[in-house]
């Protein structure tokens, strides 16, 4: 990962992850008997469009509700510590894909090595394999003082 960017054979996408808060989380199972042998790890974010800084120094962002879908989803591990009390649901402080895939099968199909680094008081981190992500905006962005939408804005 350098600057945010998650590049690859497989895709090269862009988006910038730090101090987003997760306030969401979904692991969707396959469902072999209707021919559906994908398994799908979903993030729902406040994902920081734009950081505006004020004419007095302090700051304002622009936020987007986000869905990440991670696709063929593998291996997952899910460790952090939610405190009782934070200024954020809980905070990406960066997500990192490996340079090389670990499985490699056929020509359109590869899987790599995700881990989401959390900016919790413990270290906490998700860790899974998969082969990519969708980027799904879920409405419009929205002005905030705080860099996470208020709950009663979210659609």
């Amino acid at each position: 990962m350098v600057n945010g960017t998650i590049t690859g054979p497989f895709q090269a996408i862009t988006h910038e992850f730090h101090d987003a808060s997760i306030y969401g989380m979904n692991m969707i199972s396959p469902d072999p008997d209707n021919d559906d042998w994908v398994s799908e790890f979903q993030l729902d974010i406040d994902h920081i469009d734009e950081w505006i800084k004020d004419e007095d120094g302090r700051f304002r962002f622009c936020l987007c509700q986000v869905r990440l879908h991670f696709e063929s989803v593998s291996d997952l591990s899910v460790s952090f510590t939610f405190p009782q009390s934070t200024i954020t649901p809980l905070p990406i402080d960066r997500i990192i894909r490996s340079e090389e895939p670990v499985r490699v099968h056929g020509r359109d199909y590869a899987e790599f090595s995700w881990e989401i680094q959390l900016n919790d008081r413990n270290g906490g981190c998700i860790r899974f394999r998969a082969s990519g992500y969708r980027f799904e905006r879920i409405g419009e962005p929205v002005l905030c003082d705080e860099q996470v939408i208020p709950k009663p804005m979210r659609l």
